[in-house]
């Protein structure tokens, strides 16, 4: 077997891993189950030796691969010759272990579960992908392999409910470590999710969510279309919090796409729903990781005004959305962003490197290499390069 056809070496290229990530990404499935492993420089050279077959992984090195890469130990090639014999028997063992834990997810545990995706993500909007990319990572590794391994019915809904969670926040964090595809691979989780869920809003909200990673490799167009087609699967009697996140969400992919009336038509529609529709109450209605009010409108009304090169009015919205606070550290950047290009496009050269510069200070505290490469390219007419460097 030849080196690049390894098992072991070949899921992390599948992954479109280097070495140097997914010894990060090991060492962060580690510290989440509280095991004692090697600097991730150092483990890059054990993932290297172990790859080349020049050394067999310790055993618990072995069940972090495992969980890692969500295979098993005869899937990634890593079993003791001593143990080839027992292969099938390992194998058995192997799928009626996983079985047995998904069997033992209750209801507790699914709360606990909860409980920890809502901590990842309120950690997530304080200090981004620089302090939770790992751990959210081997969250959704975790409910995948869950989810998998799951029979009783209920079970599968409820994990394929919070799958889509973690997939979509997991996904949102490899955007801002500039990793489009890996954020691709995440929607398309997150989808299984949802139909494991039976929830046609979550599918939905999925697309949007995976219509981000179409705007950023320059695919507006496709973006639109994914947008439409989950906008379409919106029920009438969906809570109007949520249905004014989709319109603004049609009125983003609208925005990028150049498409300035039926951009416009749609933040109208997301500022009614908010309007008329905030009293309604659906207990039975499915929760989703949306907040959504006028405070959010403002931000995402202002960055599509800034697309469509409606500057004074993108301002004027971001400048409501920065004094209404109470907002994610990314999304704080990209107010700032958005009014350095807005700013720098009427000729406001001093506002747009103050704001520049605060967008800079926020994207390196929180790791955002997708922020700091927006900050840097010159995709746009708004920021001249002394500004987006200042």
């Amino acid at each position: 077997m030849s080196q690049t056809e390894w098992p072991l070496r070949a899921a992390r290229v599948e992954r479109g891993w280097s070495q140097s990530r997914a010894a990060e990404e090991l060492a962060a499935v580690a510290a989440q189950r509280g095991v004692a492993v090697a600097a991730p420089l150092s483990l890059k050279t054990q993932l290297s030796r172990w790859e080349n077959q020049h050394a067999l992984p310790d055993e618990h090195y072995r069940a972090l691969l495992c969980e890692l890469y969500q295979s098993t130990l005869v899937e990634l090639g890593l079993l003791d010759p001593s143990d080839q014999g027992d292969t099938r028997r390992s194998e058995a063992e192997e799928l009626r272990a996983a079985l047995a834990a998904s069997a033992a997810i209750d209801d507790s545990a699914l709360e606990l579960i909860r409980g920890q995706l809502e901590s990842t993500r309120a950690l997530d909007d304080r200090l981004g992908a620089a302090a939770v990319a790992g751990s959210a990572q081997a969250q959704l590794s975790y409910l995948e392999g869950a989810l998998r391994h799951a029979v009783n019915p209920t079970t599968r809904r409820l994990l394929g409910h919070l799958v889509v969670d973690a997939a979509t926040l997991t996904g949102r964090l490899a955007l801002d470590l500039a990793r489009p595809t890996e954020a691709w691979r995440c929607g398309e989780t997150a989808k299984v999710g949802a139909r494991e869920a039976e929830s046609a809003t979550l599918l939905a909200y999925a697309m949007v969510e995976q219509s981000a990673v179409l705007v950023e490799v320059g695919e507006p167009s496709t973006a639109v279309g994914l947008v439409e087609q989950a906008f379409s699967m919106v029920s009438g009697d969906t809570p109007g919090r949520v249905r004014a996140w989709f319109e603004a969400a049609r009125g983003a992919a609208m925005a990028n796409a150049g498409a300035a009336g039926e951009a416009h038509a749609a933040y109208q529609s997301a500022e009614r729903e908010l309007a008329e529709r905030a009293g309604r109450m659906e207990i039975t209605y499915p929760a989703l990781p949306i907040e959504f009010d006028l405070r959010a409108l403002h931000r995402h009304r202002g960055h599509a005004y800034r697309l469509l090169r409606e500057d004074e009015s993108a301002i004027e919205e971001l400048q409501r959305a920065l004094r209404a606070g109470g907002t994610s550290a990314r999304e704080l950047a990209g107010i700032h962003l958005d009014l350095a290009w807005a700013h720098g496009a009427i000729g406001q050269e001093a506002e747009a490197s103050s704001h520049a510069r605060s967008a800079r200070d926020i994207a390196t505290r929180i790791g955002s290499a997708r922020l700091a490469a927006q900050l840097d390219s010159g995709r746009t007419h708004a920021v001249p390069e002394r500004i987006t460097r200042s």
